[in-house]
């Protein structure tokens, strides 16, 4: 039987930039995204721990070491500048997966690595 299991995970992210007259997507540092398996395009579960706000949209691979997770089109009014969110992706599989997941700083460095 096949379920869902969480594959990649990043947690404590800081939103740095929104713009919303842009094609729908979340847009992440290329290296942060490499760190825990997140390919461009990968459909993501974003969880806004500021103001509880769930949303699914894609990923862009932003510039590396740039340290951004941008918010664009309609996800941009979901969060603000500053707000922490966790950005979790998901795999179809008939056994469990151990996720890779990396925590973040308020500056989107890496402080931990599970």
């Amino acid at each position: 039987m096949l379920n869902i299991y969480l594959k990649s995970k990043i947690h404590m992210g800081t939103v740095t930039k929104k713009k919303l007259f842009y094609d729908g997507s979340i847009e992440i540092d290329e290296e942060l995204m490499e760190k825990v398996g997140i390919s461009e395009g990968e459909m993501v579960l974003v969880v806004n721990l500021n103001n509880a706000e769930r949303f699914i949209t894609y990923v862009i691979k932003g510039k590396r070491g740039s340290r951004e997770i941008n918010l664009n089109g309609a996800a941009a009014r979901l969060a603000e500048e500053g707000d922490r969110v966790i950005i979790m992706a998901f795999t179809i599989n008939e056994t469990p997966v151990k996720a890779k997941t990396i925590i973040l700083n308020e500056q989107n460095e890496i402080v931990q690595e599970k």
